[in-house]
């Protein structure tokens, strides 16, 4: 198998979907606080979709890497990870804290664990930086474990990757630990990263098949606005049932399940979205953690703005324009944010510590094989077109 994974534009599309479905639902809690009526949601869907997605890409990351176990392996997916992760974060992080600080607010408050996306000592949820950072704890766990298990096995990584969340929650549930690291660990939530897994190795298995993907495709988003019309309050409905485990569970089997299925049928029919207004979907796309990040601040000042000249939310007039409002300056301040900060964040990062050491460890081999009579000398331009091919391949890694 190929050793990177190349962008599956259907799968941008989804995480444009799903940061979308995440900003409506926070909009209209916002909008609910300033006394108007939210607008129907899909609930916190675009999380369960988030999950799914991650699992997915990562665990075919994982398939399709050639390297041998060891702590390189682990250190490069580690590393990968991270630097998609953290600096975007720590540059919003650090600026709330500043001006948490200049509030005085600071007193009182240990952030060291949500700077970090570390569950807290203490209590799950009540130390935030961003306030919906809480889903990047999740994340980071899953990384984390990843890599761990890549320091023994690459070819059964993802088995056992399932293996052990699956016995994780199992235990958890089992045993009612209520530790906040160990909800973290042991939360059933984490599942969905499984379903997304499970889906990496079919797809490894059958690849494409476009017809059963858009049947799929269909059920799933069928299944979604079922389940927002008949969504029971014993399933959790949002960041402090899921964080203290209070049907947990039962969001994993109803709304992990559905999001498996939507994202299994936008894999299995990876539509083609270059050209025209679809390839708007994957800039969005590209855009969504970036959008995700920064909707706190977004959703807190343009609230403030709009309340200021329409005091009466209470109308649905004002309502949907208010939702329809905030939606759409979420969405350009995202996306502005992912083109003036986080990609080239994440490119310099990149080049200096992902490119560079691949050239360097490739013209060391190179020259070593070169010394012992291996490789020919028309091959050694071959060093020029590397760092293209790594930059692909860092970048596709990274599109999950």
């Amino acid at each position: 198998m190929r050793s990177s994974v190349g962008q599956i534009d259907g799968l941008q599309m989804l995480r444009a979907v799903a940061v979308i479905l995440v900003v409506w639902w926070h909009t209209g809690q916002h909008l609910a606080a300033c006394g108007g009526q939210a607008l129907p949601a899909l609930n916190v869907f675009g999380i369960d979709i988030f999950f799914v997605i991650s699992g997915f890409i990562l665990s075919l990351v994982v398939l399709r890497t050639p390297k041998q176990p060891g702590v390189d392996t682990t250190w490069d997916f580690l590393k990968k990870r991270f630097i998609r992760v953290y600096p975007i974060y720590w540059v919003f992080a650090i600026l709330i804290l500043l001006r948490m600080f200049r509030a005085g607010a600071l007193k009182g408050h240990n952030y060291w664990s949500a700077f970090f996306l570390l569950p807290p000592i203490h209590s799950l949820g009540g130390d935030l930086i961003i306030g919906y950072s809480w889903t990047m704890m999740f994340e980071i766990f899953f990384y984390t474990v990843f890599g761990l298990i890549l320091l023994k096995t690459v070819h059964w990584a993802v088995p056992i990757f399932i293996l052990l969340l699956t016995s994780s929650v199992a235990i958890g549930g089992l045993c009612n630990i209520r530790h906040p690291f160990w909800i973290v660990a042991a939360n059933p939530i984490l599942l969905e990263f499984v379903f997304g897994a499970l889906m990496a190795l079919l797809y490894a298995r059958v690849g494409t098949r476009r017809h059963v993907g858009i049947c799929l495709t269909a059920v799933g988003i069928c299944a979604s606005f079922w389940l927002a019309r008949h969504n029971q309050s014993w399933i959790a409905n949002g960041e402090q049932m899921i964080l203290v485990n209070h049907g947990a569970f039962q969001r994993s089997v109803t709304w992990g399940i559905c999001a498996l299925v939507l994202v299994a049928g936008v894999v299995f029919w990876s539509p083609s979205m270059h050209r025209g207004p679809a390839r708007w979907w994957v800039i969005l796309g590209n855009a969504s953690y970036s959008t995700y990040i920064i909707s706190q601040l977004v959703l807190e000042f343009g609230s403030r703005a709009f309340v200021h000249f329409h005091p009466d939310v209470s109308s649905m007039f004002v309502s949907v324009l208010y939702t329809v409002t905030m939606l759409a300056a979420n969405l350009v301040a995202g996306y502005f944010c992912y083109r003036l900060i986080e990609k080239p964040l994440l490119n310099g990062l990149q080049n200096r510590l992902l490119v560079k050491q691949s050239v360097l460890s490739s013209r060391n081999a190179h020259h070593t094989e070169h010394s012992a009579g291996f490789a020919p000398l028309a091959q050694r331009s071959g060093d020029l077109p590397l760092t293209n091919t790594v930059s692909k391949a860092v970048s596709s890694d990274e599109s999950g």
